[in-house]
């Protein structure tokens, strides 16, 4: 009976032992209970909207993403401790304005736009890298001008240890606007010049006409008076 219980006693304990468990850097501090430390990073990239390398963060002054256009994002986690990590959940909170399109993981809340999976066997000095896309929505839903976002990533061990990392990107929203249209004043009708003479033309040459009647009647008196010397 006493060796049934031991076997028993046994098989428990290396079960416990044998079980994978992510073990964090813990020191016993004074007085009693345990401090531990993180034995794992978590690292938030983003590429740029033209493509290229990945880097942490874009600033306002960095090339921007437009409406509707993809932004692809990188999650590396890396063991920094001794010992394997065999699981971790990795939370990604995705940022207002954007949209789940495809990434680690299965597992998308719309309600809280967070996507979730698990990094498994990370183990001791490895990293592990992770990659997520989303999609910028409408312009619509978008404030003219730049709006930077944040996209942030949490990671959870075993043990309950988190690690936070984050990247920002801006969008550039130009809005159009339609111009009025212009209503063009109503074309001036042109008069058309009389085809007669100019009537001060003709009042100037009243005076002329006065004198060429004046110098006919004179010259017919002259006329009439050598018939009759005669």
């Amino acid at each position: 009976m006493k060796k049934l219980i031991l076997l028993g006693l046994s098989l428990i304990l290396v079960s416990l032992f044998s079980a994978p468990k992510a073990l964090a850097d813990c020191t016993t501090v004074y007085g009693g209970g345990t401090s531990c430390t993180n034995t794992f990073t978590i690292q938030k990239f983003v590429q740029g909207p033209n493509g290229g390398n990945y880097v942490n963060s874009f600033s306002i002054n960095d090339p921007k993403f437009s409406p509707g256009q993809n932004v692809n994002f990188q999650i590396v986690v890396t063991n920094t401790g001794s010992q394997n990590i065999p699981s971790m959940t990795v939370t990604d909170t995705l940022p207002q304005f954007v949209s789940f399109v495809s990434g680690a993981g299965s597992t998308f809340n719309s309600s809280n736009n967070t996507l979730t999976f698990t990094a498994t066997n990370i183990g001791a000095g490895q990293s592990k890298t992770y990659n997520l896309t989303l999609k910028i929505t409408g312009s619509s839903n978008l404030s003219s001008g730049v709006s930077c976002l944040i996209n942030q990533a949490t990671g959870t061990d075993n043990n309950g240890m988190t690690n936070t990392s984050s990247s920002q990107f801006c969008i550039q929203n130009t809005v159009t606007v339609t111009p009025s249209p212009t209503v063009a004043p109503p074309s001036q009708l042109k008069v058309t010049p009389p085809t007669g003479p100019n009537d001060l033309a003709l009042i100037s040459l009243l005076p002329l006409a006065g004198a060429g009647f004046s110098l006919i009647k004179k010259t017919k008196m002259n006329l009439m008076k050598k018939g009759g010397e005669k």
